[in-house]
């Protein structure tokens, strides 16, 4: 959640606790006061009693007029207040209940009904008359809950419209406050998607908060090092990888000149002994066959292995006669189920033999990818150069029609080890890679380094 809602959220929670407080202690003062003036009355009216009791004693009154109810009305009621007189049997003897003016009575409908189930029963008064320890009757006083209601919310009426008003301007002010004082950590988040995107350049600027200034020197601190780090780090890698295929064209140029050379030898002397065994010695004539053939076998397994670690082509016809060749080879090998094709735009020769190897093993590795596991009709490969010589940067994509399968989804999802090796090759070109399913179906391949790095 947004910093500035969760703020203005946890205000206005605050807000309305406040409102319930507030309005919770006007309630009970409103009925503490309500019961105060019930017992209050009742105090009066018993007294009054005791008065005419005492009278009717000494005979200076009658009891036909107890309890004497125009010297209790006497007392002012207050609107909606009640008093009433049960005798000895409970029946109510005398009562007596001061109007209200119900048009003057706007409480809400909700407000009534809550306040008359919580508080209104609490609110009356009584007191039993007892006089020379004979029960006489019971002074009940009371009040109108509409009234006491009305009194209530004419007390919580303007606390609601001022805390309502105060919680708005106190919510507005704190958000646009709040807004204001984060545009640094914008600054920072920005920083920080940034520097997630492989861009190590970024850094923040000073704050004025030290809190936020602090954070600051650490960001920059940091995406140094890691821009160090990184560097170092391609620098290795391209360094591994150039050795790699160093010790690759060496091997392949020993395998070529030697190993090659002399199995050449063998199969041509082989020949030779099985064209002069079929005159001078016809049973040894299979056993030269056989050498030959074992000669043959062993040649045809140099050469794949001369392929599989220096294309003779790379060096011989060039990075794209080389991939050429390449597609063709798939081409001859799909038998019509695929089309593969390659365009190349700019000049693409001007990289040295190592890059050259590396842009070739990708494209490999992609094609055989593509052949294996996309069910494609179509698979193009778009190998372009832009910029000057020196400052431009070279854009390979391989993209394929296919739907795909069980195990080209994992190989898609990365944890293959074909796009293990290609991320490991692109990193050390200093380059960006980016591989998955296409939007509108397929499966797409993108590539692109800096020709300006040390050894492209």
């Amino acid at each position: 959640m947004d910093l500035k809602w969760l703020l203005v959220r946890r205000i206005t929670l605050v807000a309305l606790a406040c409102l319930l407080a507030g309005s919770g202690l006007a309630l009970y003062r409103t009925a503490h006061e309500a019961r105060r003036q019930n017992e209050e009355l009742v105090e009066l009216t018993s007294r009054q009693l005791d008065l005419q009791l005492s009278r009717i004693d000494r005979s200076t009154d009658i009891s036909e007029r107890f309890p004497d109810w125009g010297v209790v009305t006497s007392h002012a009621l207050r609107p909606g207040q009640c008093i009433a007189f049960q005798g000895a049997d409970a029946s109510v003897q005398r009562s007596s209940c001061a109007g209200v003016d119900a048009a003057s009575i706007q409480t809400p409908s909700w407000f009534y009904e809550a306040y008359k189930a919580l508080i209104s029963s609490g609110l009356t008064s009584s007191r039993d008359i007892i006089y020379r320890d004979v029960y006489r009757g019971t002074i009940v006083a009371s009040h109108d809950p509409a009234a006491t209601a009305a009194n209530a919310w004419s007390t919580i009426a303007p606390l609601l419209s001022l805390s309502a008003a105060l919680t708005a301007v106190l919510c507005l002010v704190t958000y646009f406050v709040v807004d204001r004082a984060l545009q640094p950590a914008r600054e920072i988040l920005s920083g920080l998607n940034r520097l997630a995107q492989g861009d190590m350049t970024c850094r923040l600027p000073s704050f004025r908060l030290a809190e936020l200034d602090r954070i600051s020197e650490v960001f920059n601190t940091l995406s140094e090092e890691l821009s160090r780090a990184t560097s170092e780090r391609a620098e290795l890698a391209r360094r591994l990888v150039d050795t790699q295929e160093q010790e690759r064209r060496h091997i392949a140029r020993e395998l070529h000149d030697e190993i090659a050379q002399k199995l050449a030898a063998f199969n041509a002397l082989a020949a030779c002994m099985r064209a002069s065994a079929q005159r001078d010695a016809p049973a040894l004539v299979e056993e030269a066959r056989r050498l030959e053939e074992m000669a043959s076998g062993l040649m045809k397994s140099v050469r794949r292995t001369l392929t599989y670690l220096r294309p003779q082509e790379i060096d011989d016809l060039g990075l794209i006669q080389s991939l050429k060749v390449l597609v063709a080879q798939h081409n001859a090998n799909a038998r019509g189920r695929t089309q593969f094709s390659i365009e190349v735009e700019g000049n693409v020769e001007q990289l040295t033999a190592e890059t050259s190897a590396h842009v070739y093993r990708i494209v490999q590795e992609a094609l055989t990818n593509a052949s294996k596991h996309a069910n494609a009709r179509t698979v193009k490969v778009l190998l372009s150069q832009s910029g000057e010589k020196g400052r431009g940067s070279i854009r390979l994509s391989v993209i394929d029609d296919g739907t795909g399968s069980p195990r080209a989804d994992k190989t898609s999802s990365g944890s293959g080890s074909g796009l293990i090796g290609m991320r490991e090759r692109v990193f050390a070109l200093s380059g960006k890679f980016v591989a998955g399913p296409l939007s509108d179906g397929g499966f797409g391949l993108q590539v692109e380094f800096p020709t300006m790095q040390q050894g492209a």
